[in-house]
């Protein structure tokens, strides 16, 4: 039933197309739907991914329990992240996790270089040159003798 109405649609939406009542099908059909999926972000497929491994794990450990659970607590859950947009906390943690990487690998490959590196001919220390002693006797006042 709702395969034909869908047919129906595009049916009309191809038919009408240059009209007033096709452009509005156009609208409704194809931009609205390719705006929404355009404000899809890192963060809300990150949740996506989240929410799915955990509902695995949850029925994969608790058996016929865990879908019951999962089942009567995926929409409070659910409900809960959209509420304190939990898509944006976990995109925070990934540039967390992944700046933190970063700096780790930084360090060790700066250790790397240090420990396996050829070693260098250790330098002459440089001597300092001692200044030659400024000349500020016509600066001072003379001295009464």
């Amino acid at each position: 039933m709702l395969t034909a109405l869908l047919l129906t649609l595009w049916l009309a939406m191809i038919t009408a197309r240059g009209t007033p009542a096709g452009g509005t099908l156009h609208r409704v059909l194809v931009e609205a739907p390719a705006r929404r999926l355009s404000r899809i972000t890192r963060g809300h497929v990150l949740f996506v991914l989240l929410t799915l491994s955990i509902i695995a794990s949850v029925i994969w450990l608790l058996d016929n329990d865990g879908r019951m659970l999962v089942t009567m607590g995926l929409p409070e859950f659910l409900g809960f992240a959209t509420a304190i947009d939990l898509s944006a906390l976990l995109d925070l943690a990934a540039v967390a996790v992944i700046a933190a990487t970063t700096i780790h690998f930084r360090a060790v490959g700066t250790w790397v270089r240090q420990t396996i590196a050829p070693r260098r001919r250790a330098r002459r220390p440089r001597v300092k040159r001692q200044r030659p002693p400024a000349n500020d006797d016509e600066r001072r006042p003379a001295l009464a003798a």
